[in-house]
């Protein structure tokens, strides 16, 4: 940070996240490095401009998620299908950080970054059916299957618990929806239909995306 001060770097922009504030034991990023918390607490303490973004979950996160599971079939297994999520779209997210680091508009704020609507994990597989034209199912499974799952993908032990800590949390206490994009770019949020209709081809059978492409 003292290097970046002496070339001549006025303002940071932290990329933070949604529930930086909850207890580490529901941040499952933290158990693969991430340390949300920790960054904009330094972006706000270094003497320079700040602004911090706090997304809610990218909706890209569902390309690796779910991505394989319907590309073989029709079918999204996981946990809690009545957790919930507003998910974000990557690219909202960086025009907002665009404009936090060419105007002022936004110095000293951490802003929670959301898209325009929540769903539940079964509605969220509702949505992609309607964009696919296909009868897609949510089939909720086990914890211990869960598990086992994040085990064999070779995430870090504690990783599955925060996972399933965080989405038990939204069944009782749905994901909130901010309009803070609609707000600092003047539009509204993109939502997740029209995202996964730009992304379509990623979910799609294996040999129909490659007669796409």
């Amino acid at each position: 940070m003292n290097q970046s001060a002496r070339e001549g770097v006025t303002r940071l922009v932290a990329l933070s996240a949604i529930n930086c504030d909850d207890d580490f034991s529901r941040q499952p990023s933290r158990f693969r490095g991430d340390r949300n918390k920790e960054v904009e607490q330094y972006a706000a303490g270094s003497g320079l401009q700040w602004v911090s973004l706090r997304p809610t979950v990218f909706a890209s996160n569902f390309l690796g998620m779910w991505g394989t599971q319907l590309q073989a079939g029709d079918v999204v297994r996981g946990p809690h299908a009545a957790a919930s999520a507003a998910p974000i779209a990557d690219s909202d997210i960086s025009e907002v950080a665009a404009r936090a680091l060419l105007t002022d508009e936004l110095l000293g704020q951490r802003i929670p970054l959301t898209g325009p609507q929540a769903f539940t994990n079964a509605g969220l597989v509702a949505v992609l059916g309607d964009v696919l034209g296909r009868p897609l199912e949510y089939q909720q499974v086990s914890d211990d299957l869960v598990r086992q799952r994040f085990g064999r993908l070779g995430f870090p032990a504690g990783f599955a618990d925060a996972y399933l800590a965080m989405q038990a949390a939204t069944v009782t206490e749905p994901a909130i929806v901010t309009h803070d994009v609609d707000r600092i770019l003047g539009r509204p949020a993109e939502t997740f239909a029209s995202w996964a209709n730009r992304f379509r081809t990623r979910f799609a059978p294996a040999e129909f995306a490659a007669q796409k492409g």
